[in-house]
Formats: C-alpha cells, structure tokens, sequence
C-alpha cells in the first residue's frame, strides 16, 4: 500500500529540491557552493568512490532485485520508475546541455576522482538513480523512520557526485527532484496499469535484473575502480537476497486468540488425550499429574494422561506404575531405550483414543491449567485445527534460550511458510483426524505445525503462561542446532516437492546439462572451425563434468517419482484430505 498523496514525504522532498535550486539561482552559489564541496575530496578518494557508485544505474537495477517475487507490484513500479527517470535525465540533457564544472573552470581548480567528464552535466543521472531508488522504496513500502535512513543515503549520493567532480549542486538537486517524482509516478501508474503483474513479464525482469547483479559480482566498477568492492557486495547481496526468496516462504499472518474464561463442565462430552514424554524426571512427575487430573476434571472432559517414558535412567518408569494404579485415567507407556522426543510423541499419538490430542513437556514449565482453557477455545472454533501456545512471557534466560529460540523461530517461520511466534512451546491442542495423519522422525516434532498446514489444518496462536524450571535439569542445549537445521531442510523439501521431486531435482540437472552442453559445444567450435588444440583445456573437463552432474540429477528425480509412487499406491494413501465442514457429515452413498 503506497502512502498518499497528501503524505508529506510524498512532496517533501522534491519541494525541497526546488527550494534549493531557487536559492542557488536567485544567490548566484552554484559554483561557491560547488568549491566548498569539491574540496571535500582530497584524501576520500575510496570513500567518495564507493558512495557515488550507488548512484549507478546498473548498481540500482540490481538492487531492485530484493524486489523480485516478493513485491511483484513495487517490482513493476521500479521499472516504469527507471523509464520515467530515464526520460527525465536524457530528454534535459539532450534540451539543455549544461557543460560540466572540468569544462568551465580551470583544471588545476577541479579535484576530479574517477573518469574526467565534461559535457551533459543536467540532470544528475547519478542522482536521479538513487533517488528513484530511495523513493520507491520510501514511498511503496511505508518504510517509517526508516525512510530517513534511504534520502540520507540518496543525499550522500548526490553529494558525492559534487564531490568527485563531476556535477554542478544544481544538477543533483533536479536530480533528486526527478529522481523522487519518478518514484511518486510509478508507483501510481503500476497501480493502474497492472499487466507488468504477468508472471512472463516479472519473469523477464527478473532475469535483467540477474544480469545486472551478476556483471557487479563480475567486476563492473561504472569507472570508479575505488569503490569496485562496494559493486561486488551488492551484487552478491542482490543475489543472495534474490536466491532466498527460493527457500524462505512468505506466509499468512498467523491468527492469534487469548484463552477464554473456563466454566464448570465446559467441555462435557468431549473426549481429551493428554500426551506428555518424560526422560528423568522423577522428581517432577507426581506434582505434573496431580496437577493435570486437577485441571481436567473439573472441566467434564472425558480424559486419559499418557505420559511416554522415553528411556529415562531414574527412577520415573517405577513411580508411573505406583502412580498409574489408583488413577485409571493415566496410562503410561516405557520405551526400551531413549529414541527422542519426536519417538516418544508418535509413540503417545499412536495410543490416544481422544478427538482432541494436547501436548506439553513434562518439566512443569507449561501450566497445566491452560490445558482446558485452550479446549474451550479449540470448542468455540470449529474451523480451527491446531492451537500452538505461545510463551508470550517467557521466564528462561535471555541469551542462553529467549535470543536463540527468537532466531530459531524467525528462521522456521520463513522456511515453512507457517509464521508462529513460538515453534518451542510444547504446549499444543490438536484435533485427532489431523494428528493422525502425520509421522514424526529425527527432531521433528517442533515442526508438526507446519507438517500440519502441508496436510491443510488451520492454525491458532494463544499466549499462555510459561514458568521457570525449579526441578531438573534441562534436556534442551545448543547440541540441538544442527539437527533442527538439518530436519529443517527435509521439512522444506517435504512441503515443497515431495509430491514431485522431478521439479527440484530436473530443474538443477537440466541447468547443469545446458552448461555442460553449452561449454561442450563452444569448444568443439573451436576444434573444427578454429583447429585450436582443446585436449588440455580445463573447459573441456568442466563440460564433461556438469554433463555428467546433470545427467545423474535428473535420473535422481526420476528415482524420486517411482518411490513418491511407491510410498503412495501400495498402502492405499491419498494425495489429499477431505475436509467436512462444521456440522455437516459427508453423505452416505446412495
């Protein structure tokens, strides 16, 4: 949503790009207000040679591509921005050919840095590049204090540009006035002209774009050698910015809820299966069941606590029989080993009998009594699937859990396309039909909401109370990390192509058999039409080898589509779920 036109950014700032070209022609300082600046450049050389760099056309085009897929529409206004600017620079330029200040003044007066320019000083390209750039940005993106940061960095720009050289101050101001109008103009044209939205169409400026960073990673310097290592940076952030788009989804905002106030027998007639997994924590366990009985009969839930001993070398197994014997309601079930908590959670799934499926950790840091709470919640919305708790106040340390689980969740929610402010919190609801459907290995029950989504379940997020740890010792560490990063990997392949891994793995194989190809037939160019020796070209061996690479990649794909075939048709499974809406059972067969 661009800001209006009334915005006072909207107009600010080519207003004030005209109230300083009225003041320089009505003082007469153009070429004052040139020397003072000029005289900045003596000893900023790589300095003033990065900043004006910016400036650049092709360094502004490549920029443009953080645009690319995600803000298709501010991705076309950049482009009728950059014709409407173009037009601006050259049609003065060509109307009113102003020479630059090394042809009006003398040479040794002049500190030049970079290429020695002289004629079509007005407008500023450079100028009007950065502000285009900054405009569209500020403007279309509603940037805030933000936007500040952007014309400060326009304005350096444009100064620099002075600085070097190469412009009149009257030059940059029409630059910046033009530069910021042609933002304002494209951005209200892409709205009404929307066929630059076409797949095709952003496809292909995309590819421009592409090209543009690539020839800054490749050494484009715009005659400003100095400041060629600012250019490589951008192009390798404009295109590793450009390549993330790839892995990181840009999902819904999640809908979030606060629990409702709980009534006596709220939840009569609803069956309640509580899955818990404990690994050596006897010293909590009596205090987490009592605690959980507590909570859920008041609420006239028909309930069962199954709590997964995963292993534990203490003496939790005994107690969770002792335990077990005068509470029907608890069923607890003794793994032979320690396999993981995403073991322990399928093994819990595996034996609940209820429509709703809760889970929480067995530490006595989630509060039991939210555990009803968020039933009724789950009650009063029957399109809701999954309600993930959120640890709204969370009471762990800040640098050792609070700042990594933070990044840990930015990253998840990114990746997975399924923005949850806390993955961690162990404290879930679940309806049975959606639970069921899903199979958890290596690390991967923090990621069941997104497993979830994949199958179609609708997700709510709910604060809910969060205590510190007073009993035990933590089995979480950063140990964890790689394997979250790794099971995070398979997650974005599952829920991206596991239906159809020809797409991933055919789309690299053919990429590199037409490198292969294409380096294998340059060179037999040369062998037959040029009689040039190739048998020790290292060209030859790299041909051979992304051939090769992308042979075996597509034939991988292939491999993929027989077993995807093979997981699916002989067990019966669907490739989809039927959802039944609220109160209307599917119709029997006639």
């Amino acid at each position: 949503m661009n800001l209006p036109l009334r915005h006072p950014l909207v107009w600010g700032v080519p207003a004030a790009a005209l109230l300083g070209m009225a003041l320089l022609a009505a003082t007469q300082g153009n070429v004052a207000a040139f020397r003072a600046l000029n005289a900045l450049a003596p000893g900023g050389e790589a300095f003033w040679s990065a900043v004006t760099l910016l400036g650049d056309a092709v360094v502004g085009l490549a920029l443009g591509l953080l645009a690319a897929r995600r803000r298709p529409r501010l991705l076309w206004a950049l482009v009728l921005a950059a014709l409407i600017a173009t037009v601006w620079v050259h049609g003065w330029k060509k109307a009113y050919d102003v020479h630059r200040p090394l042809a009006t003044l003398e040479r040794q007066s002049v500190q030049v840095i970079g290429p020695e320019l002289r004629y079509g000083s007005f407008p500023s390209g450079h100028a009007t590049a950065a502000f285009t750039l900054a405009g569209a940005a500020a403007i279309g993106l509603r940037l805030g204090g933000w936007s500040a940061a952007l014309i400060a960095i326009a304005t350096l720009v444009a100064v620099s540009r002075v600085v070097v050289g190469a412009h009149w101050p009257m030059d940059v101001l029409a630059g910046a006035f033009g530069g910021w109008l042609a933002a304002a103009l494209g951005l209200i044209w892409a709205e009404r002209w929307r066929f630059g939205l076409r797949p095709g169409i952003q496809a292909l400026v995309a590819l421009v774009l592409v090209v543009c960073a690539v020839a800054l990673v490749a050494g484009y310097d715009g005659r400003y050698p100095e400041g060629g290592w600012l250019a490589r940076t951008v192009g390798v952030l404009a295109l590793a910015g450009f390549a993330l788009t790839f892995v990181f989804r840009r999902g819904v905002p999640m809908e979030t809820a606060e629990l409702p106030t709980l009534r006596a027998s709220a939840l009569s007639g609803e069956s309640v299966s509580i899955v818990i997994p404990v690994y050596n924590e006897e010293a909590n366990l009596r205090d987490l069941v009592d605690r959980v009985g507590a909570a859920l009969a008041p609420s006239g839930a028909s309930f069962e606590l199954i709590l997964v001993d995963d292993g534990s070398r203490d003496g939790s197994a005994a107690l969770l029989q002792e335990l077990a014997a005068a509470r029907p309601w608890l069923k607890p079930l003794q793994l032979i080993r320690n396999y993981g908590q995403s073991v322990a959670l399928q093994a819990g799934f595996d034996h609940a009998r209820g429509d709703f499926i809760v889970t929480l950790d067995g530490d006595l840091q989630n509060e039991p009594d939210d555990i009803p709470r968020l039933l009724v919640l789950m009650r009063e919305k029957p399109q809701i699937d999954v309600i993930s708790g959120w640890r709204k106040d969370r009471k762990d340390a800040m640098l050792s859990r609070k700042i990594p689980s933070l990044l840990a969740n930015s990253l998840i929610s990114g990746v997975t396309g399924v923005p949850l402010h806390d993955y961690g919190c162990a404290l879930k609801v679940y309806r049975a039909k959606v639970i069921h459907d899903i199979k958890l290995y290596g690390e991967m029950h923090r990621f069941i909401p997104a497993l979830a989504a994949e199958v179609g379940a609708r997700i709510l997020e709910a604060p809910v109370t969060h205590h510190a740890r007073t009993r035990g010792a933590s089995k979480y560490g950063i140990g964890r990390t790689l394997r979250v990063v790794l099971d995070l990997l398979w997650v974005k392949f599952l829920l991206r192509f596991l239906h159809r891994p020809m797409h991933v793995f055919g789309g690299i194989g053919i990429l590199l058999l037409g490198l292969g190809f294409a380096a294998l037939a340059y060179l037999t160019y040369e062998k037959l039409a040029l009689g040039q020796d190739i048998g020790g070209r290292p060209l030859l061996l790299l041909g051979v080898l992304l051939a090769l690479m992308g042979g075996q990649i597509m034939a991988t794909g292939l491999i993929g589509e027989l077993l995807i075939r093979i997981y699916h048709e002989p067990q019966g499974r669907r490739l989809y779920v039927l959802r039944t809406a609220p109160g209307k059972p599917p119709r029997p067969m006639p």
